[in-house]
């Protein structure tokens, strides 16, 4: 027959109850929370690829030719155009400021002066293939409103020559630009 103790009985108890709750402190413990991030975006854009407050915008290089040439042709960049991307909504302004030698060859907008700062040899930009929409000036371009996808500005150049009259040698100018938005 088997005959308990009242005692016993409670004593395992506690002992049960002392087990169980042991063993409910030593479980891990959960804490949850939260870890903000934020990030502010600017509008911007990027001409040719590059950011910045002077990025080069390409170059107009008309060749080497005869010093008696009556004319030549060429693209900003190579053919390739302007590339312009900009944040979505964003409606850039490219603007032409002026060049080195403005108005020195007429009648030509530009000039590119050689380099015993001589002679001059005059050029325009046009805003067409045909080359019959100069860019004067402070004369705008206004882009479209930015999507995802860039823009290109196409810029065409025209060199006029003197023929007889320009020395051989190396002419250059330099146009100043702006991108605004």
């Amino acid at each position: 027959m088997l005959t308990l103790n009242y005692s016993r009985v409670t004593g395992l108890g506690t002992v049960i109850a002392a087990l169980t709750f042991s063993h409910s402190t030593l479980e891990a413990q959960t804490v949850s929370g939260t870890i903000d991030a934020s990030i502010t975006l600017e509008d911007a854009c990027s001409v040719n690829g590059e950011e910045g407050a002077a990025v080069d915008f390409g170059s107009l290089a008309f060749g080497t030719h005869s010093a008696l040439f009556d004319q030549a042709d060429a693209q900003v960049a190579g053919g390739g155009g302007i590339t312009v991307l900009c944040s979505p909504g964003v409606t850039p302004t490219f603007t032409l400021l002026s060049g080195l030698h403005d108005n020195q060859a007429s009648p030509a907008t530009h000039a590119m002066q050689d380099t015993a700062a001589t002679a001059f040899v005059g050029y325009t930009l046009y805003t067409d293939t045909a080359r019959t929409e100069a860019l004067a000036v402070n004369d705008t371009i206004i882009l479209s409103a930015f999507a995802s996808t860039p823009q290109t500005i196409d810029l065409y150049g025209r060199a006029f020559g003197d023929p007889g009259n320009l020395p051989a040698g190396t002419y250059e100018d330099t146009l100043n630009v702006e991108l605004s938005w």
